[in-house]
């Protein structure tokens, strides 16, 4: 548990190379000279003349500004922070440097797709020679908590972080949010962000520092100070793709209680549609002849993928033909056609679980059941809505080697009467807390199996 908690905090940064809708992502690469290699030690504190970051500037700006649909921006003031952000630029500034520099302008876009990242071979050079901050952290109402020391010093589980080498959490919180990426004004989906990467976005647009002193107050209102030394994992095989593309077997499964059923779905972007439609079929044929009544369908943590698996899933909630897309590229026009209910729909009662990674083409999944009422929402603001956009991408600045993943292209769902620029709302918003993270419990399945239990029929 303690590994895999640490690879999951100790990601060093999320390029979003996932796309919403499964299009294949177009890689532009400007080639200027070899990129530097992984064991070179010194490109940490490699720097670059001030023409060449203006160069890459410039490079990073037309990309946006050409490419990019900026739904949630005014045009004039996103031309003025990049006219703000240019002037900061100076002589010999570091790739990480620079990169504080051009990372607000992306977070500008709200844009939950556009992202931007360090070099290759900067983060190479990291999950071999990086130190990072030793302890698993959990945000709670813009507080930081320990969850885990991972450096052998006895700092409690659920004490408070009031200040990381002299800077107070809560700046430290302001200071991140502008860093990370949503759709439009949400920000359920940064504290996702914050809570299981916080490790990497404070070595980022924090501190590159290598040893940490933290002061802390513990449950009994005792405070202390001590100074930790970063930790770095050489075996770290988890890679940033990989949390938005996982490659595992449990990416959807089942279960069948007495009075309910639970179906979790982990990620649209699969590989086998035979073995997914199979299993869908299946689960909704066992469903109707259990004659089970109550469904929890579990879409947390769900970043997304392809409208083809989530509109399948669609098939068997809906009691009428409903289209999925009122705007999408003419390669999805089919899902601008009314979709049929399946032979063996379900007709009970629907309980939705989401969170702020449930984004992309889940959050379309979650506005298509919100917008005709299907089912109830259970959980925190979902990452994502009916409007989004993606068809990215793929720029590498020349000179600096930052990766840019840019969106191109809007996506939007059939529906008329949710608000832009905010995911779902929940019907009952249930957010866990500092205990059930340090227990394990999770509040959002209990509620609905609490409303299962309060509506249920009796067996006879």
């Amino acid at each position: 548990m303690r590994r895999a908690l640490f690879l999951r905090a100790m990601i060093v940064f999320l390029f979003f190379a996932s796309t919403v809708e499964g299009l294949p992502q177009q890689s532009i690469a400007v080639a200027n000279g070899p990129d530097e290699s992984v064991s070179n030690p010194s490109i940490e504190q490699k720097t670059y003349p001030l023409s060449q970051l203006q160069e890459d500037f410039r490079q990073f700006r037309k990309i946006i500004e050409k490419s990019h649909p900026k739904l949630y921006v005014d045009p004039q003031e996103l031309s003025e922070l990049f006219a703000a952000q240019y002037k900061l630029l100076r002589d010999q500034m570091t790739e990480l440097e620079f990169y504080r520099v051009l990372s607000p302008l992306v977070g500008s876009l709200r844009c939950g797709h556009t992202n931007l990242t360090v070099s290759k071979a900067y983060e190479d050079y990291l999950r071999k020679n990086g130190k990072f901050l030793p302890v698993l952290i959990r945000i709670i109402n813009d507080r930081a908590y320990i969850l885990q020391d991972l450096s052998g010093q006895g700092i409690p589980a659920g004490a408070e972080i009031l200040m990381i080498n002299g800077k107070k959490s809560s700046e430290i919180i302001s200071l991140l949010l502008p860093n990370l990426t949503a759709d439009g004004y949400n920000t359920s989906k940064k504290y996702y962000l914050m809570n299981n990467w916080f490790n990497g976005f404070y070595h980022y647009f924090i501190d590159n520092a290598t040893q940490f002193t933290l002061l802390y107050r513990t449950e009994d209102d005792q405070t202390f100070t001590k100074t930790l030394a970063g930790i770095n994992n050489q075996e770290m095989q988890m890679t940033t793709m990989s949390i938005y593309y996982p490659r595992g077997n449990s990416l959807y499964s089942s279960a069948f209680m007495e009075d309910y059923a639970l179906l979790s779905i982990k990620s649209f972007s699969l590989r086998n549609k035979e073995k997914y439609r199979a299993f869908i079929d299946g689960f909704f044929q066992e469903l109707a002849a259990k004659d089970i009544s109550h469904l929890i369908l579990d879409l947390r943590d769900n970043w997304g993928g392809s409208p083809y698996y989530a509109s399948y899933l669609l098939s068997y909630l809906i009691s009428s033909p409903v289209p999925y897309f009122a705007e999408a590229p003419f390669y999805y026009n089919k899902y601008k056609k009314p979709l049929k209910p399946a032979e063996h729909r379900f007709t009970g009662r629907l309980y939705i679980l989401i969170n702020g990674a449930s984004f992309s083409t889940t959050g379309h999944l979650c506005s298509l059941l919100k917008s005709h009422e299907i089912g109830v929402f259970i959980g925190e603001e979902s990452g994502g809505s009916y409007l989004c956009t993606d068809a990215s991408i793929n720029v590498t600045l020349r000179h600096t080697k930052l990766r840019l993943h840019c969106s191109t292209t809007a996506f939007a769902t059939a529906v008329s009467d949710l608000p832009p620029g905010k995911g779902i709302i929940p019907d009952y918003r249930i957010t866990p807390t500092l205990q059930d993270y340090l227990e394990g419990t999770d509040p959002q399945m209990k509620l609905a199996i609490q409303l299962v239990n309060s509506l249920k029929k009796p067996r006879r």
